[in-house]
This record gives structure tokens, C-alpha cells and sequence, in this order.
């Protein structure tokens, strides 16, 4: 009887497998690649309109709805364009951002899609080819995942962001994440080719990073399925609209800040 039991095992283990249905990948889904877009920009920088306009144009546009996140920064740099009217909408992380990327050795406006260079250049200086560029950069697929969320107390005006990063592919570099309040809907005058609008609207304007200048480190050496996850605060000035505002965030790789990947929240309030 062991006998016969050997020699049954004997045969089923014996069986040819073919070698492609010996292992079985798996394949883990990819979330839609969003491109960001950051434009600088200044009040007093009469091309400045053309430049925003070329950006409100491709948000609403079929083609990259969803598939885009843009930010304007106001720096402090090139004073004869970014000296303000009224509003004062600069920040030290614009400013920061338009002196690494030599942003005055290109001028206003001007925009840089997921930091990537594009023909020689990270800054794009002419708007018309702002959409051509965050095209090429929707050709590729993103290694990760990003998901916002938050919490808002209105008594406080303090915002807390969650995120989680999660790899679909391996990303052996070092990882940032950044977390950005943007606002829309702020008035301000604005100079233009036609003279000074009084009732300029800015919209997705970048008013303070929440985790940094930069960001913060998620570490190298990421495998598929594994997940980074973290949160950030920060209390919202008086003169920020908590309905207006908006949470942009992304990741990014340390070695040339190449971003990997954006995402949005379009409310904290709701």
C-alpha cells in the first residue's frame, strides 16, 4: 500500500510545467499620470496675463482635464516685473524655486511641467508651448500612486494633510514628498499689455509649502506594494478664504527633482 502511494506521488510531481506558467507576474495597477505645471509670474509683468490665460486654457481643455495640476508662484526676482500693485502674493518658496531653476536667465512668465527638461531647458519661457510640453509628459506612466486627504478646523484655521505614496514599480532613488496650499479667486491689479486690470483674478496661486521648502524624505529603495505614508500642518493666515483654498501634492526624485507624480485636493472644506 506505501508502495502504491509512492509511486502516485512519484507521477503527479513529475509533471512537465511549461516554464512561462511557472511564474505567475503580477500586475499592479497605475494610476493616470498628472503632470504639474509651475508658472511664475509677476504683478507687474505685462505678458504675465497671456500666461495665465495659456494655463486656465489647458485646464479646461478636454485633453488635459484631470491630467494636469498647475501653480503659480510669485518670486521676488526681476523687480520690474514682480514688484506688487497692491496684493503682495510673493513667497520666500517661490523666490527659492525661481533661483534654483536660474529663472532670471529666462524671464517672465515662464513654466516648468514636472521639472523636466524639455528640449535643453527645465523653464519654458514662450506659453504657446506649455501644451506641447505637459503632452510629452503624459506619455509616460507613473511609478506611484499619491492620495491626499485632510482635516480642517475652521476655529483654529489649522489644516492637516495626510498622504500616502504607494509604488507600483520599483524606485530605487531617493523619494521627496511635497505638500503646497494654493488659492484661487484672489483679487488683485494686475498690469497687461492693454494697461492695468483692477479686478484681476489669480487663481491657483501658491501661498506657503506645509512640509518644507522642499518637501521631506521618504527614503530610496522602494519595492512594488510598499507604501510611504505621512502628514503635515499648518495654520492658514486671516487673509487666506479656507473655501478658496486647495492642497496641491506631489513626489518627487531627490537626484534631479524630476516629479514623479502630482495630485490635488480641491477642498479642505468639504
Amino acid at each position: 500500500m506505501a508502495g502504491a502511494s509512492l509511486m502516485m506521488l512519484s507521477c503527479t510531481s513529475c509533471d512537465n510545467i511549461d516554464e512561462q506558467d511557472r511564474l505567475i507576474p503580477i500586475e499592479r495597477p497605475h494610476s493616470e499620470k498628472v503632470v504639474l505645471l509651475e508658472e511664475f509670474t509677476g504683478a507687474t509683468c505685462v505678458n504675465c496675463p497671456n500666461g495665465a490665460s495659456t494655463v486656465h486654457s489647458m485646464l479646461e481643455s478636454e485633453a488635459f482635464k484631470g491630467k494636469l495640476v498647475a501653480v503659480s508662484l510669485y518670486p521676488s526676482q526681476m523687480a520690474n516685473l514682480t514688484t506688487p500693485i497692491t496684493t503682495d502674493l510673493r513667497t520666500p518658496e517661490a523666490t527659492e524655486y525661481f533661483s534654483a531653476y536660474d529663472g532670471t536667465s529666462k524671464g517672465l512668465p515662464s513654466a516648468m511641467m514636472d521639472r523636466t527638461p524639455y528640449k535643453g531647458s527645465v523653464l519654458q519661457l514662450l506659453p504657446p508651448t506649455w501644451s506641447g510640453v505637459v503632452s510629452e509628459m503624459l506619455k509616460e506612466q507613473s511609478p506611484v500612486t499619491l492620495d491626499l486627504t485632510s482635516t480642517y478646523d475652521a476655529s483654529s484655521r489649522n489644516l492637516t494633510v495626510s498622504y500616502t505614496v504607494d509604488y507600483n514599480d520599483p524606485v530605487q532613488e531617493e523619494v521627496y514628498m511635497q505638500l503646497w496650499v494654493v488659492e484661487n479667486g484672489i483679487l488683485s491689479i494686475q498690469a497687461s499689455t492693454t494697461g492695468l486690470i483692477y479686478d484681476y483674478e489669480n487663481n491657483h496661486v501658491l501661498r506657503a509649502a506645509i512640509n518644507g521648502t522642499w518637501g521631506e524624505s521618504l527614503g530610496a529603495s522602494h519595492i512594488p506594494g510598499s507604501q510611504s505614508a505621512g502628514m503635515a500642518s499648518i495654520t492658514l493666515k486671516q487673509d487666506w478664504v479656507p473655501e478658496n483654498v486647495q492642497v496641491v501634492g506631489f513626489a518627487y526624485r531627490a537626484s534631479d527633482r524630476r516629479v514623479l507624480q502630482a495630485h490635488l485636493l480641491s477642498s479642505i472644506t468639504e
